[in-house]
């Protein structure tokens, strides 16, 4: 890049403004001054991530994610856009504003969707192979929906598991989307079939969910070698009444959920910190968003709180959060439900672009 420091600033934002929002991402990691470029000079790059909460056949974004919001909501996709009928896919993830749907009845395996709500475009994802047609299971919870920030590539990811003990997958299945066949990929020795329960979740281009069966880890799968990690990591100290656990991202990093506790792994993988204790339910799968930590507190509200801005909720390194702790409503739900939340940024970036190539 030594030519690079010649070209004047004004002329390579022009240069970097031609380019699809995948390459963007993968311009932020040439040098600082590109990464600048791109923060400063694109829209996308500048958004931070809002809450996505999806209620089954709708995806809502919160309107405002600050202490001053009112509670309003933004209507940012509905599944009868794609199909009229009563249909009511699940969500499996979101990745930089694309969503990835699963119908769980049309076909063993499930059928894949890959949704961008912000242009109406939709592609459907090759089917999982699978030889027994026609059984209707819960197939969306053992897929992640990733991306890899160097390779500029979107993988889905469907992992080794047991569908109530009537349906077995040994291997790892992944799939680069723009292509059309899914690759097998063998478990270590110590096995990897994933307790579905407690989610998966990928940050940083690697791939992280429990294990189940002997000791009890968190296996992890490098989605660029697309080879598994040689060890797998131990979970938190948890309390010998522990309940319901699950993983989720915290500012990039991987997080474990046992309520009302919140661990975060520190950076190289070694240990373990105490960052949360939340008296309150915590929306699933993702429930920080930047300096926001979001906390469901009844049927049809979601309540944002910052503590960088409350020294009170501090205690000792830890962010605890009481009934006490109203916070500040961020979203008002229409109907009382189930719902999970994502991140969600707006993006323009074409589907097209990943459409399998035609034989």
């Amino acid at each position: 890049m030594a030519m690079e420091r010649y070209i004047p600033t004004d002329t390579l934002v022009e240069i970097l403004l031609r380019l699809p929002p995948s390459s963007l991402r993968r311009a932020r990691l040439v040098c600082r001054r590109w990464r600048d470029v791109v923060n400063k000079h694109t829209t996308e790059m500048q958004s931070r991530p809002r809450p996505l909460i999806w209620s089954g056949h709708v995806a809502y974004v919160v309107g405002d994610l600050s202490p001053e919001s009112t509670g309003s909501l933004e209507e940012l996709w509905r599944t009868s856009r794609l199909r009229p009928d009563d249909w009511y896919p699940q969500l499996v993830g979101t990745c930089n504003g694309l969503l990835c749907l699963c119908d769980n009845e049309k076909q063993s395996g499930g059928s894949l969707t890959v949704v961008n709500p912000a242009t109406g475009e939709t592609l459907p994802v090759p089917p999982l192979p699978c030889g027994d047609p026609g059984r209707s299971l819960g197939w969306h919870a053992a897929y992640n929906f990733a991306y890899h920030p160097t390779t500029g590539k979107y993988k889905v990811v469907h992992v080794p598991c047991s569908y109530n003990r009537c349906y077995d997958f040994e291997t790892l299945q992944l799939l680069t989307l723009g292509e059309t066949t899914w690759r097998d990929v063998s478990p270590p020795a110590a096995g990897a079939r994933c307790r579905l329960s407690a989610g998966i979740v990928s940050i940083d281009g690697v791939t992280h969910w429990v294990k189940v069966g002997g000791d009890t880890r968190i296996v992890s799968f490098d989605l660029d070698a697309e080879c598994f990690a040689s060890t797998a990591m131990s979970l938190p100290r948890l309390s010998a009444k522990h309940g319901a656990y699950n993983l989720t991202e915290v500012h990039g990093r991987l997080g474990f959920v046992s309520l009302p506790d919140v661990w975060v792994l520190e950076q190289g993988r070694q240990s373990w910190s105490h960052r949360y204790k939340l008296q309150e339910g915590i929306p699933c799968p993702h429930f920080v968003y930047g300096d926001c930590v979001l906390i469901r507190r009844d049927k049809l509200g979601f309540y944002g709180h910052w503590p960088k801005s409350s020294p009170s909720l501090l205690w000792g390194g830890v962010i605890h959060i009481g009934h006490k702790d109203h916070g500040t409503l961020v979203a008002t739900m229409p109907t009382g439900g189930y719902y999970l939340t994502f991140a969600y940024v707006h993006t323009i970036e074409p589907l097209n672009a990943y459409m399998p190539p035609i034989n």
